[in-house]
């Protein structure tokens, strides 16, 4: 096993990179779309720089969940565990012995699941099952969270959960190691703080500009009705996805572009925004689309095939067609 002393020390490293660059790379009207406008004014906010330095704070929180879950969690369990990483969609580490044969899906906290995430995880389980059935062990699926408290038989949808300690234990062998994660941390994370408060601060500045400029009156006092007309008007009257169609190589990638035109006549570039859903109604064995809308062909994808992404932006949606491009025929094949 790696020193786990290096192994902490590298992925702290990784997740406050990835902090940076979030919140670096965060805009103004993306992240106050999603926060609630009624709620700020109730509960007195009248300063442009505390109303952005909550909405920063509390989509940074939210964010966080996420990035540390990516970029923490389930690379430790790959590097600290007594298998191997997982070569699946869906898994993560894979453990067997001689009768047994785990496979461990890693998250962060125990609230990750709604209905259709969890019938995923479990069509995930099953597609590994049936691959590793000719190896005649007992398949055991498991859902492991980094921290909490849950310790399950196998439910109804074929796999187990454990979180915390039981998660941890089950893992390592070691039923302190739970402890440990957080003894070895020590004081690294303040070793990060600097750069990250720093980053922290050129957003409030930049956003409490953007805000000032765009949503205060001209003696400075907060707009509250043009905030609640963005954030809750009617928003977007036509969307713009292009490509709308495109043949690509395996291997190949495409960025989305999504664009939004607003009923006040504004045009809002929504590329890589959280604000856009990706959801791949036909072709999912043989094209990938991730959070940010980029496109890449699998190597399995068979020359010809067809896939549907539906893209979902306020209130409106369209759908993109991608074909797998068929592989040219050498003249001397028979």
């Amino acid at each position: 096993m790696e020193d786990l002393s290096v192994i902490i020390e590298e992925l702290l490293n990784d997740f406050y990179k990835r902090r940076i660059e979030k919140i670096s790379k965060l805009e103004l009207k993306n992240t106050l779309a999603r926060k609630n406008p009624y709620l700020y004014k109730a509960v007195g906010v009248e300063k442009a720089s505390d109303i952005v330095s909550e909405i920063l704070t509390a989509y940074m929180s939210s964010s966080d969940e996420g990035i540390f879950g990516d970029a923490f969690f389930e690379p430790l369990a790959e590097r600290i565990g007594k298998g191997h990483v997982a070569e699946t969609e869906g898994v993560d580490v894979i453990v067997e012995d001689e009768h047994v044969y785990k496979a461990f899906a890693v998250k962060s906290g125990t609230n990750v699941f709604n209905a259709d995430s969890r019938k995923k995880q479990a069509d995930n389980f099953n597609s590994l099952r049936k691959r590793v059935a000719k190896r005649k062990k007992f398949f055991d699926a498991i859902v492991g969270y980094g921290y909490g408290r849950k310790e399950t038989a196998i439910n109804k949808q074929g796999f187990r959960e454990v979180a915390g300690q039981a998660f941890w234990e089950e893992l390592t062998g070691d039923s302190e190691f739970y402890l440990k994660i957080i003894s070895v941390m020590g004081d690294r994370p303040q070793q990060h703080l600097v750069e990250y408060r720093k980053a922290f601060d050129a957003a409030v500045n930049r956003f409490t500009k953007e805000f000032i400029n765009d949503f205060c009156n001209e003696d400075g006092a907060i707009n509250w009705e043009k905030i609640v007309k963005f954030n809750s008007g009617r928003a977007c009257k036509q969307l713009i996805v292009t490509p709308i169609s495109k043949t690509m190589d395996i291997h190949e990638e495409l960025q989305l572009s999504v664009k939004a035109f607003m009923f006040d006549e504004e045009e809002v570039d929504m590329t890589q925004s959280p604000e856009v859903d990706y959801l791949i109604k036909s072709g999912e064995e043989f094209i990938n689309v991730d959070e940010y809308g980029i496109i890449q062909v699998k190597e399995n994808a068979i020359g010809g095939t067809i896939a549907k992404i539906i893209i979902f932006c306020l209130g409106k949606s369209r759908t993109v067609t991608i074909k797998v491009k068929k592989a040219k025929r050498n003249l001397f094949d028979s």
